[in-house]
C-alpha cells in the first residue's frame, strides 16, 4: 500500500476567470467598471497571500471494478456509476487531499462581522478556486512521475457530492487521506472543516 506524499509551500497556477465565473461575471459579456476590477484583483491577491496551501495524494491498487462498486486494495468500497466509469480500465487509484488552512476561514468570517459583505464574497470565491487548483497541480506532478512507467491518469477526477458518489463516501477518502493529520476535521454531514478543503480521486492506467 502506497503512503502518502505531501506537497507544501504551494503556489499553484489559477484562472482568474473562474474567480469571476464563481461572482457571476463572464468577461466576454460582462464588463467590469475600471474600480471594480482592481478591488477585485485586489482581494483575489489577498485571499492568494492569506491561504496555507498543501496538497497531498496516495495511490492505492484497485482490487475490482464492478459498477456502481470500485474496490481497493484494503478493502474500501467506493460506490457511484459514473465513478465506476471512470476507473473502468484502470489499474489504480490517484486520491487527492487539498486545503488551505484555517486562516483564510478567519478572515472570511471576519470581514462577514464587519459588514463587509462584498469583500468576504470575492475572497471566498478566490479561496475556493485556488485551493481545487492545488489538485490541478497534484495531477500534475502525478501524472510527470507516471509517464516513465507508461501510465497515465483519466482526465477527469471526482470528488464526493458529484453526481451519485456520495457526499457520505468523504469519510474513506478522508480515513484513506488521514485528514485529521492535515488539520482537517468532518461535521455529521462529512463536510470538510476548515470550508477550503477538498478530497477528490481519479484513475490510474496504462497506455
Amino acid at each position: 500500500m502506497h503512503e502518502i506524499k505531501v506537497m507544501k509551500n504551494l503556489k499553484p497556477a489559477y484562472d482568474k476567470n473562474l474567480i469571476y465565473a464563481r461572482l457571476g461575471y463572464d468577461k466576454t459579456r460582462t464588463g467590469l467598471p475600471p474600480h471594480v476590477h482592481e478591488e477585485a484583483e485586489r482581494l483575489i491577491k489577498k485571499a492568494e497571500n492569506t491561504l496555507s496551501l498543501v496538497g497531498a495524494y496516495r495511490i492505492m491498487d484497485i482490487a475490482e471494478t464492478s459498477p456502481p462498486r470500485v474496490v481497493l486494495e484494503d478493502g474500501t468500497i467506493l460506490s457511484g456509476i459514473k465513478l465506476a466509469e471512470l476507473m473502468k480500465g484502470c489499474s489504480q487509484a490517484l486520491i487527492m487531499l487539498a486545503t488551505g488552512g484555517g486562516k483564510i476561514m478567519e478572515l472570511i468570517g471576519r470581514l462577514q462581522e464587519e459588514g463587509r459583505m462584498s469583500e468576504a464574497v470575492v475572497i471566498d470565491a478566490a479561496a475556493s478556486e485556488i485551493t481545487d487548483s492545488v489538485l490541478d497541480m497534484v495531477m500534475l506532478h502525478v501524472s510527470q512521475l507516471l509517464r516513465s512507467k507508461g501510465k497515465i491518469l483519466t482526465q477527469r477526477r471526482f470528488s464526493p457530492g458529484y453526481g451519485d458518489f456520495d457526499i457520505l463516501q468523504q469519510k474513506e477518502l478522508y480515513r484513506l487521506m488521514d485528514g485529521e493529520a492535515f488539520g482537517i476535521s468532518m461535521n455529521e454531514a462529512c463536510m470538510l472543516l476548515p470550508e477550503k478543503s477538498v478530497l477528490a480521486i481519479t484513475g490510474i492506467s496504462g497506455i
